[in-house]
């Protein structure tokens, strides 16, 4: 009797997961808060330094996307990426700085060995998540050019046939370690999302068959940082320094940081952003419609969590 009580639970649950989280597939571009590895392939396994970085990836384990545990992912970010090597800043990376593809190059690659004719857009989820590295490599660059850059990789695949994209707004930046508060940094990110809420509250009305969405990673950040209660983490000092391409290790436990070196977080804030996103994805407006069948991609994800 309780074996079929059980079964019965669990067939309901995962129909109703289902419902709530209609994508098969996720295809990511960005930069080393996303990139799972596409740097330390492309650097013959030379950056970063494994270990202690994990697998490949900027943190000391498994990213945002790898703790969505959803087995249809394509992900196309590389670690320090800007937003658009040809028309704007070039990222480079590891000691021998090596030139990495910047959003608008990842999604050209994209699409150049995936014919979108044959890609059910109707389950596929894009996301695109620039951590800010124009404002790095230049301070002196405006947040409009940066938006505007980012733009035009929201169009990239717009004209394509999109239909379901996420778009994550700029991290607190002047808040990472060494960063002091920067002032000329908090208004750059101020005005940064501020663009992007309006231009793409624009592109909503000219896409309106096209669900458009902004993960507010700004204000998730801002809240464990500001927050001792909810989130009792050393928020000031990063658990790894990383100076001349050696890592000098601060303290014992990554787990109780924010960061795990001066730019990047620790696989626990990693496991908070998964969590917010994944809740994000199942219960906002992103989608259009909901749908009724349950395929392997989104089975394998309901039995690896739960």
């Amino acid at each position: 009797m309780y074996y079929i009580n059980f079964i019965f639970i669990l067939i309901i649950y995962v129909q109703i997961n289902a419902q709530n989280f209609p994508f098969d597939t996720i295809v990511t571009f960005g930069d080393s808060n996303t990139d799972n590895g596409n740097v330390y392939n492309l650097t013959n396994h030379q950056w970063p330094i494994v270990p202690p970085y994990y697998e490949g990836r900027f943190t000391n384990g498994l990213i945002w996307l790898d703790k969505l545990k959803i087995p249809c992912i394509k992900n196309y970010a590389y670690g320090d990426a800007t937003i658009d090597n040809d028309n704007l800043l070039v990222g480079f990376i590891g000691p021998h700085k090596t030139l990495v593809p910047g959003i608008r190059q990842q999604i050209v690659d994209y699409l150049a060995v995936n014919d979108i004719n044959n890609v059910d857009l109707s389950r596929t989820l894009y996301v695109i998540w620039a951590s800010g590295n124009e404002y790095f490599i230049d301070s002196n660059i405006s947040s409009d050019i940066v938006v505007t850059a980012l733009l035009t990789t929201v169009y990239d695949l717009l004209v394509v046939g999109i239909k379901y994209l996420i778009i994550m707004n700029l991290l607190p930046l002047q808040l990472y370690p060494g960063m002091n508060l920067n002032q000329n940094l908090t208004t750059l990110v101020i005005n940064h999302n501020n663009l992007l809420i309006s231009n793409i509250t624009q592109i909503k009305l000219e896409y309106p068959h096209v669900s458009i969405q902004i993960f507010d990673i700004y204000s998730l950040i801002k809240t464990i940082l500001s927050n001792n209660s909810l989130f009792n983490f050393n928020k000031v000092n990063a658990c790894w320094n990383l100076s001349n391409y050696s890592i000098i290790s601060q303290c014992r436990n990554p787990n109780e940081y924010v960061f795990i070196d001066n730019y990047h977080f620790t696989s626990t804030i990693h496991e908070i952003i998964a969590d917010n996103i994944q809740q994000f994805i199942s219960s906002s407006s992103i989608s259009l419609k909901t749908f009724s069948h349950m395929n392997l991609c989104i089975f394998i994800f309901i039995i690896k969590i739960y």
